[in-house]
């Protein structure tokens, strides 16, 4: 009975101490595999990226990665069994930490998650750099700031322009009434002004037609002296130049007159020295007395003295008395000279004039010196005023110069005096090309 006994009792120990041994090897297992987890977990955390350190429950150092060493600044060895100083619980978190990094300020993410170490409770601190995201979200949030405020500004401006536009649009209707009357008032001035345009013309037509009855007849000139011209062409429809012809038994009186001024002011000029002139020729045959008795005559009938006062206007003037049975020229001139070219010759013989002009500040005494030319048949002589030379024109809109003049007439030596003046005319409106003659225009050309 004894022996019955202590046999159950030994089969029951065995039992026991099997199910302890099954168990043991149970737990070995366990603990085998929460070692490879534990490996594993390392791994794993020494490559997160972010920083993880393990604290135990007084917030004491167990682990740290290399993520943590690098964002802190600090190494594993400092890091061990250092202690935060205060408790550690799952609930602990603080996004927006700022710490020490280096040494630089930098803010990061602070998150707490339980975890067992070694059957120990551990709590887990993810932590990473969140300098850059915050950074990133101030300038985000100042950007969404200036964009409000942007916005603000153009609605006050899209405001402001709907009352500048209305402003304009207000502006553009009073403008357009204003161009209304504008032109109702410009259409009715210019109509006016046509009209008194029309009677100045008309005005100025009739004094043409008197001033050109004052002008000696050509056919005259020519029947007395047929070889020879009058090239005459105004610069407005009356002229400051003028010329005159006078005969007086074997002699005969060719002059080329420049006044001061053209167009009406040198019109009415002309016409009061030629007046002048003619009672001078009249009274006297020697061309000296007669340019004399005409510039005291002018300074006489305008009252010219040496005040500021009176008047500057005058002449300037190429007298010549031709004797044509005998080829004998006497000539006078003031400020205009006498241009010869001897038959066969290729140059110009150019007589000067006295240089002071009839009227103004001339003394009333002045003297005036006579040439006297003995020319052959065939000799040709020029007087004229300083208008054609002065013409502008050409392919560089300048002056056609006293040079140039003088190589056209001697260009010219080989076409007869009717031929010359056509040449001469035909010419200067080619050179003129549509720009406005400045001045008024008189050549006279006589062959003996």
């Amino acid at each position: 009975m004894i022996k019955e006994q202590l046999a159950k009792q030994i089969i029951s120990l065995q039992n026991r101490i099997y199910t302890l041994e099954k168990k043991v090897s149970a737990r070995s297992q366990v603990e085998d595999a929460l070692q490879t987890s534990e490996n594993n977990l390392s791994a794993i955390l020494e490559k997160n990226a972010d920083g993880i350190l393990i604290v135990d429950t007084n917030g004491i150092v167990l682990y740290v990665n290399p993520a943590a060493e690098k964002l802190f600044g600090r190494s594993r060895k400092d890091f061990l069994g250092y202690s935060f100083g205060f408790p550690v619980s799952a609930d602990k978190e603080d996004d927006g930490l700022i710490i020490l990094k280096g040494n630089t300020l930098c803010e990061v993410e602070f998150r707490v998650v339980k975890v067992n170490v070694q059957k120990r409770p551990a709590f887990q601190l993810s932590v990473r750099d969140i300098t850059e995201r915050k950074r990133g979200e101030m300038e985000l949030i100042q950007a969404n700031k200036e964009l409000v405020f942007q916005n603000g500004e153009k609605e006050k401006r899209a405001a402001e322009l709907i009352i500048i536009n209305k402003e304009l649009k207000n502006a553009e209707e009073e403008l357009r009434k204003l161009n209304e009357s504008l032109e109702e008032k410009v259409a009715l001035r210019t109509a006016e002004l046509k009209i008194i345009n029309q009677d100045i013309t008309n005005s100025i037509i009739y004094a043409e037609r008197i001033q050109n009855a004052k002008l000696p007849p050509k056919e005259e000139i020519y029947a007395a002296l047929p070889h020879s011209f009058i090239l005459f062409k105004p610069k407005a429809i009356v002229s400051g130049d003028f010329y005159s012809f006078h005969k007086k038994g074997e002699s005969v009186f060719i002059v080329s007159a420049d006044c001061t001024g053209h167009g009406v002011p040198g019109a009415l000029m002309s016409m009061f020295c030629s007046e002048i002139l003619h009672d001078a020729v009249l009274q006297n045959n020697d061309t000296s007395e007669i340019l004399k008795q005409l510039n005291k005559g002018i300074k006489t009938s305008l009252h010219q003295s040496g005040s500021d006062e009176s008047t500057k206007d005058g002449m300037d003037i190429a007298l010549c008395s031709v004797d044509t049975d005998n080829c004998v020229v006497k000539y006078a001139g003031a400020n205009r000279p006498l241009w010869v070219i001897r038959k066969g010759q290729t140059e110009i013989e150019a007589i000067k004039g006295t240089n002071k002009a009839m009227g103004g500040i001339t003394e009333d005494n002045q003297h005036f010196d006579t040439h006297e030319l003995q020319l052959q048949q065939g000799d040709t002589f020029y007087i004229f005023t300083d208008g054609y030379a002065d013409t502008f024109g050409g392919q560089k809109g300048g002056k056609l110069k006293i040079r140039k003049f003088k190589q056209i007439l001697l260009d010219i030596q080989d076409k007869t005096m009717q031929e010359q003046e056509q040449h001469l005319d035909k010419l200067i409106e080619v050179w003129k090309a549509g720009i406005e003659q400045v001045d008024d225009i008189l050549v006279i050309g006589v062959r003996l």
